[in-house]
């Protein structure tokens, strides 16, 4: 009887399994017609998953590892509202940290342990939960949440389908990550161009100007009027080359700098992050993702292309300009950038432009690294969409 059962048994899990595949047919099949941020994207792919498991409904994060936090991005059945928007530091989901870590779905009903005395997700919903991990090649993309109300453990069958999910799931998450950064690089190329424009359309007639004006003669008559002649048509080409869609490096946030300061210290165990917050000055919460996207970039750089101790985050106010510091005492081959420094700073740079900032990293002495921001002091309502 038993040699008779196990075929039946793998048969199931098979079924079971080969439905779950259709949920990568359904993710394929979106993704042309739905923007990388979509909500709808995701939401289907979250009732796909429900509807080939056999689960009652779900939601799905996707993990930022710059910022090591997992945003809420679809669900089925589940308010999205429910969740901050700025997501949820993995060092405070433990239930989702061994399912990633472990590569396994985790099932709320047979885990045992210290991680069910801690808080993980407080805003999912009382009931028997399963946490999956969308991992692939040893890449964290996430973790989806699935609910059902039968009362008893995840079957065999519905793990493995489940697993199965993740893995499709986190396909579909590289093929849109993949069009982001091919649209990231076609932007950062875009705005390269336009510097090398506003350089030789704008600075040269600066330069001229700044030659006439250096002279100490006085300007009068036909050299005063070619003078502001010189000053519109510069303003002109200004407003011409800086005409253009914002770039946005960052998801809105609600959070501040100093909470994400102390989450970074919370996740970052290995180095010591010390934070140098001048009192009573904050950043413009319009700006806030900009400056998080800068200090996340800059702590994810430091650990992986050096073997810092400390890091140092300094926030100060000067008249009208903000400045962030971060300072790396650990770089190696060159700093933790250099020719090695990501596409993220980059564009972070571009942003900060656009926002009337500036941003600038670089070697500091011998072993030494800095990101320094610069962000005008304004009101949070002169900052534009």
């Amino acid at each position: 009887m038993a040699s008779e059962a196990q075929p039946a048994e793998h048969q199931s899990a098979a079924v079971v399994a080969a439905d779950a595949l259709g949920v990568f047919v359904r993710a394929m099949a979106g993704i042309e017609q739905a923007t990388p941020e979509s909500a709808g994207f995701y939401d289907g792919l979250c009732e796909a998953v429900c509807r080939a498991v056999k689960v009652d409904r779900s939601v799905m994060f996707l993990y930022d590892e710059g910022r090591r936090r997992v945003r809420p991005v679809g669900a089925h059945r589940i308010d999205r509202d429910r969740f901050p928007t700025e997501g949820v530091g993995i060092e405070d989901a433990p239930l989702s940290r061994v399912c990633l870590e472990e590569d396994r779905v985790v099932d709320s009903l047979d885990t045992t342990g210290d991680e069910l005395n801690r808080p993980d997700l407080q805003q999912l919903p009382e009931g028997d939960l399963a946490y999956v991990p969308i991992a692939a090649g040893g890449t964290w993309y996430g973790v989806m949440v699935v609910e059902q109300t039968t009362g008893q453990p995840l079957g065999v069958p519905q793990r493995d389908a489940l697993w199965i999910a993740g893995k499709v799931v986190a396909f579909a998450a590289e093929a849109r990550r993949a069009t982001r950064h091919q649209e990231q690089a076609r932007q950062l190329e875009h705005r390269l161009m336009l510097v090398r424009q506003v350089h030789e359309q704008v600075i040269q007639r600066l330069f001229g100007l700044g030659l006439v004006l250096g002279s100490g003669q006085p300007l009068e008559g036909d050299a005063l009027e070619r003078a502001r002649i010189e000053v519109e048509a510069t303003q002109a080409d200004l407003r011409q080359l800086l005409h253009g869609p914002q770039l946005r490096t960052g998801a809105p946030t609600a959070m501040r700098l100093a909470e994400e300061v102390e989450r970074l210290q919370r996740a970052h165990d290995t180095v010591q992050l010390q934070a140098d917050l001048e009192d009573g000055v904050e950043i413009p919460l319009p700006l806030e993702s900009l400056a998080q996207s800068v200090l996340g970039e800059a702590v994810r750089n430091a650990l992986k292309h050096g073997a810092p101790t400390v890091l140092h985050v300094t926030l100060t106010r000067r008249d009208d300009a903000l400045s962030l510091t971060i300072d790396s005492d650990g770089a190696t081959h060159g700093g933790a950038g250099g020719s090695s420094t990501g596409l993220g700073l980059r564009l972070a740079a571009v942003e900060a432009l656009q926002a009337g900032g500036l941003l600038e990293f670089g070697a500091r002495g011998t072993e030494g690294w800095r990101v320094r921001l610069l962000l005008p002091a304004i009101d949070e309502n002169e900052v534009g969409g």
